[in-house]
């Protein structure tokens, strides 16, 4: 193949309105204020990524997004897309963290360059088309009652698991809400929870074991991201095994944790990790140390968790699934991409790159910036 140089690339900030709030311990969200990139190539190629800044996790915004993005782009025209890990390495010298936009920029590359060969991002990964994936559904932070009622929809809805968001204090509260949903739903759906850093160690030891009994497969972020002490003392203690989310953003945030015996499983995103070249990294890493890890979004569209789906395919050790952003959205501005099945099983195809691409009369509803 031959040089594929970057001639230009777009970058355009996006809004979509959420169907209700998205509700998390760190407050509820509205709107997904997504930022897209598109980079295109001396011979027409084109690949889109896209990312999902939450300012309370990565400390980034959309406006600071793009406005990195800009400086980002301005270094990589007339690079090579072909050399992703060169670029990668290029981006992460010249601006620290910024792992939103980044990862949206490595998300284009590997469209990109799936593209050129004319393969499926995930055979371009050296994924497996047999691996069967099956999203769970997320029950926002809310009363018991509307948490109950939420949790019963979904099961009405068929959802094979649970991610019930907790991390309110005192301990009790959330205790209580566990134990009514599964009152509510029965035991058979397995469930998980995600307290996104909202308890300290004493409360999140309470609730451990206040639902021990409740069949949860593990616990994601019960403590905040920079506390490894506790964490670790929660991996000693806790009867639910602890999942790593904000406090493993990067490959070597899950060779520290995991070397201090602090988390049990890791929940790999790309927009933490800066893509999904570093991405393969944490998902080695794991193997290597026989974790689990689950795979999980912000609020991106179709198109940035199709690409998901496609990086989940190349790791037997991704065994949990949080695939539902898309579902949240009032609108679904993607055209192809992944499919939900009647059971929630999600599938791709093996159309050429991520096999995903955004509406351009959605995209023309907002301003695109340049860089050429």
């Amino acid at each position: 193949m031959s040089k594929l140089t970057i001639e230009r690339i777009e970058i355009i900030p996006i809004q979509i309105k959420l169907t209700e709030p998205f509700v998390i311990s760190k407050g509820p969200l509205t709107h997904a204020n997504n930022t897209v990139v598109k980079i295109y190539t001396n011979d027409g190629l084109f690949g889109t990524g896209e990312c999902c800044p939450y300012r309370t996790i990565h400390g980034e915004t959309q406006h600071g997004s793009v406005a990195a993005g800009k400086d980002l782009a301005q270094l990589l025209i007339g690079e090579d897309a072909r050399e992703i890990r060169k670029i990668v390495s290029k981006i992460d010298k010249a601006l620290a963290g910024n792992a939103s936009i980044k990862g949206a920029f490595d998300m284009a590359l590997y469209d990109l360059n799936s593209k050129a060969v004319g393969l499926p991002l995930f055979r371009y990964l050296n994924g497996d088309a047999d691996k069967e994936i099956y999203t769970d559904m997320t029950v926002s932070l809310l009363s018991k009652e509307k948490m109950v009622e939420k949790a019963l929809k979904y099961k009405a809805d068929g959802f094979p698991f649970l991610k019930i968001k907790l991390g309110d204090r005192p301990a009790q509260k959330d205790i209580d809400r566990i134990h009514a949903i599964r009152k509510a739903i029965g035991n058979e759906i397995p469930m998980w929870i995600d307290a996104n850093q909202g308890w300290n160690y004493l409360e999140a030891i309470r609730v451990l074991e206040g639902i021990a009994d409740c069949n949860i497969y593990h616990c994601e972020a019960p403590v905040p991201a920079g506390n490894i002490i506790d964490r670790r003392r929660l991996v000693d203690a806790s009867p639910i095994p602890i999942m790593g989310d904000e406090s493993v953003f990067d490959h070597f945030d899950a060779y520290r944790n995991l070397a201090e015996g602090a988390i049990d499983l890791i929940n790999i995103k790309l927009g933490k990790a800066g893509g999904i070249t570093h991405a393969m990294k944490i998902a080695a890493i794991a193997q290597g140390a026989g974790v689990y890890c689950q795979v999980g979004s912000f609020s991106e569209t179709k198109l940035g968790i199709t690409a998901l789906v496609h990086f989940s395919m190349a790791w037997d050790n991704i065994i949990y699934y949080d695939l539902d952003s898309p579902l949240m959205q009032s609108e679904d501005p993607v055209h192809g991409g992944m499919v939900y099945h009647k059971d929630w099983k999600v599938t791709v195809d093996e159309t050429p790159g991520i096999g995903a691409e955004f509406d351009l009369a959605f995209l023309k509803r907002f301003e695109t910036y340049t860089i050429k």
